[in-house]
């Protein structure tokens, strides 16, 4: 190993790869790997891929089976399927209230499921959490496993509780 690829490796950021599909804006499905990081500085926990999809860079890299890296906008990732559940916290799980939903997201795709209201007392309702949320992406626990929804391409959603 040449001194310069010593340094290289020296700095080199450990990653776990996921796989996942993005379903996009226009219908079209594709998948590839992500990756997250085990230990997110700013939160002190291994990276979930929610904080990779929330993070503020408009671009994420998306790994291809064929070797092949595509940058992809992430604020046209209508949804992100195929991801292992989250580990939550136990305070986290008790203090965030879920709500039943059916959600209606651009593209004409449905899905019934639930989210986890996470907002102040004096604002507990649904409508309270999807006019305040800031994040890009929300985790949607259906039947089929675990989606991130892009908040702001939902087109509508009727709560069922």
């Amino acid at each position: 190993m040449s001194p310069s690829d010593d340094a290289r490796h020296k700095y080199r950021i450990e990653k776990q790869q996921l796989s996942v599909t993005l379903i996009m804006l226009g219908g079209e499905a594709i998948n590839g790997h992500v990756f997250v990081q085990p230990s997110a500085f700013h939160y002190g926990v291994p990276e979930e891929p929610l904080h990779l999809f929330n993070a503020p860079e408009p671009f994420l890299p998306l790994a291809q089976e064929d070797g092949e890296v595509l940058l992809v906008a992430k604020d046209r990732v209508v949804e992100v399927t195929g991801l292992p559940p989250a580990e939550e916290d136990e305070l986290r799980r008790q203090s965030a209230r879920p709500a039943l939903l059916e959600i209606t997201l651009g593209g004409g795709i449905v899905h019934l499921g639930s989210i986890r209201l996470e907002t102040p007392s004096d604002r507990p309702r649904l409508q309270d959490f999807l006019n305040h949320c800031t994040d890009r992406f929300t985790t949607l626990y259906t039947t089929d496993g675990v989606r991130l929804i892009n908040v702001r391409l939902i087109d509508r959603v009727r709560p069922l509780d």
